[in-house]
């Protein structure tokens, strides 16, 4: 309860909105750190100053031809920690650069775009003040310190919109000490995506059924389900069994019939009959905000054998009470522990291109890429 009221105290000191204020209010310096090409990060900079913002160094890769009349000053990535204390915060304009800020900008503050998610830090502020009742619950309900510091360090995280409060764990995504299936259990993976989940549980032992209602990464999926001896079904899973438009490029479910396929809808509920499972041991979902409904077609699954949950909890910020509850609704005997993941080239290929890992490798940065999503509510 303690550092409950203290995390409080923290997001009101921490508020991005106070603390750009703050920066533009007193013209305190800050730097733009930037991997694009020299003449789009001397644009930023120069939109940045037009905004109000005093940025007075640009950290790069590289240098203009032409540096003359600039009002800010040009240095190598390399050359930015020497330039510590002065500016104090360094900005940086996609996620990508958070590796290369914490490599060649430490000691900085690191401040990442304002808008995540479609939310901006403000809205995630009043989202939590409007309920410190559900979350001060959720905040003890979980099992041990290393939750609550997850906790702690996602809701401070997005909204003093530094990246560096947040705690990330050192395991791959959906793994969590206590909550591990054993080999041989009955793994169901509800959006499975490019198949990278699956496949790390199935080359473990475990018998496992995906799920992946796009057709592109369906057959992706399936060469590696041939592969690695798992199932994967070309379907999306619900609170009851319809017709749905998916929206491949959101990965969502979407009112838009023009920019959607038609997908059928079952529940997990009916599947492990369908299929005759003697049993469900793990459940993971990242379905980019549909976990809620999922879980309300697997109730009777959830209650008869009471499987580990690895459910993605921010999709959408009620993620974090309304999945808890619901769960507790069903089994009041589950546990609950919370992790928050870097994500990794095995967990979203398509971003990691061979261009993106080269760069990585190029400068000896971790494959990796911080950032405010993958946080991950476990139950057992």
């Amino acid at each position: 309860m303690k550092n409950f009221v203290k995390l409080i105290e923290q997001v009101h000191a921490k508020r991005f909105s106070a603390v750009l204020n703050e920066i533009v209010t007193k013209k305190i310096p800050v730097a733009l750190l930037s991997i694009e090409p020299i003449d789009k990060a001397v644009e930023n900079v120069k939109n940045f100053r037009a905004q109000g913002l005093n940025v007075t160094n640009l950290f790069t890769g590289e240098f203009p031809s032409d540096t003359g009349n600039l009002e800010f000053k040009i240095n190598h990535l390399s050359d930015a920690a020497q330039v510590y204390p002065q500016p104090e915060y360094v900005w940086i304009t996609t996620t990508t650069e958070v590796n290369f800020a914490k490599k060649f900008a430490a000691g900085y503050k690191i401040i990442l775009p304002s808008v995540i998610n479609g939310l901006t830090t403000d809205q995630v502020y009043e989202t939590f003040m409007a309920h410190l009742d559900d979350l001060r619950e959720v905040y003890e309900s979980l099992i041990d310190e290393e939750s609550k510091k997850t906790f702690r360090g996602f809701w401070l995280g997005r909204i003093s919109n530094q990246v560096s409060e947040v705690v990330y764990a050192n395991t791959p995504q959906y793994i969590c000490a206590g909550f591990v299936p054993e080999r041989d259990a009955i793994v169901i993976d509800c959006g499975a995506y490019d198949g990278g989940t699956a496949v790390r549980f199935a080359n473990t032992g475990c018998k496992v059924y995906a799920f992946e209602p796009g057709k592109d990464m369906f057959a992706v999926t399936r060469k590696l389900a041939e592969k690695n001896n798992f199932v994967v079904e070309n379907f999306g899973l619900g609170s009851n069994e319809h017709t749905a438009n998916f929206d491949a490029k959101l990965r969502a479910i979407s009112n838009d019939a023009q920019q959607s396929d038609d997908i059928p809808i079952k529940t997990l509920d009916s599947y492990v009959g369908e299929k005759n499972l003697p049993r469900v041991d793990f459940i993971k979902m990242d379905v980019e905000g549909a976990e809620l409904d999922i879980l309300k077609g697997a109730a009777v699954t959830i209650a008869k054998y009471k499987p580990i949950l690895a459910l993605s909890a921010y999709h959408k910020l009620d993620d974090f009470w309304t999945l808890m509850n619901f769960v507790k609704s069903i089994r009041p005997d589950y546990e609950f522990a919370l992790r928050q993941y870097a994500t990794k080239p095995e967990d979203m290929s398509d971003f990691f291109t061979k261009e993106v890992v080269n760069l990585f490798e190029l400068v000896d940065l971790d494959v990796s890429l911080p950032n405010y999503d993958e946080c991950v509510l476990f139950a057992r």
